[in-house]
């Protein structure tokens, strides 16, 4: 019997792989470019009205966020633990109270109403949840080490503005 000749792969299998390696890469960015990243420190204050202090600590892998949060007024204020997840461009966040105060559950169980964050024009804002709706609340900028974080002026007594 005639040996037959076995022709070789025009394309290299390394090219070949090198390739898949390429389509899988540019794919895994395109879907992770499209989930927002919502990691960092992020504050807001506001000195009047008896003041209002928000810092939140976050930490996102994929779509799941953990960190640390801390809010207050010039009387009082609590902190915690926070956990949530990105759905689409919005984060959801659930909260846990160190002390088990302000209506959240004492650390580790979180609360089961959510919060949800949306970036925008380089801040983050977060909408608080009434009945089936969320109301937008406050706007947190970076807080960057050196660098004072913009004072919400929107005061009821226009003098405390200043």
């Amino acid at each position: 019997m005639a040996e037959q000749e076995r022709s070789s792969p025009r394309f290299p299998v390394a090219a070949l792989v090198m390739v898949m390696a390429l389509i899988t890469s540019c794919a895994t960015s395109a879907s992770a470019s499209k989930s927002p990243s919502f990691s960092g420190e992020w504050a807001y204050a506001k000195k009047c009205d008896l003041g209002h202090y928000l810092s939140l600590h976050l930490q996102q892998r994929g779509n799941r966020v953990t960190g640390d949060w801390s809010e207050g007024t010039n009387v009082r204020g609590n902190d915690g633990q926070l956990q949530g997840e990105v759905r689409g461009d919005a984060l959801y966040l659930r909260y846990c109270s160190d002390d088990g105060g302000t209506g959240y559950s004492a650390c580790p169980a979180f609360s089961e109403r959510e919060d949800q964050f949306k970036l925008e024009k380089g801040q983050l804002i977060r909408y608080e949840k009434y009945g089936s709706s969320y109301r937008r609340t406050v706007a947190l900028y970076p807080d960057i080490a050196g660098k004072d974080v913009p004072y919400d002026k929107d005061c009821s007594d226009p003098e405390d503005a200043q």
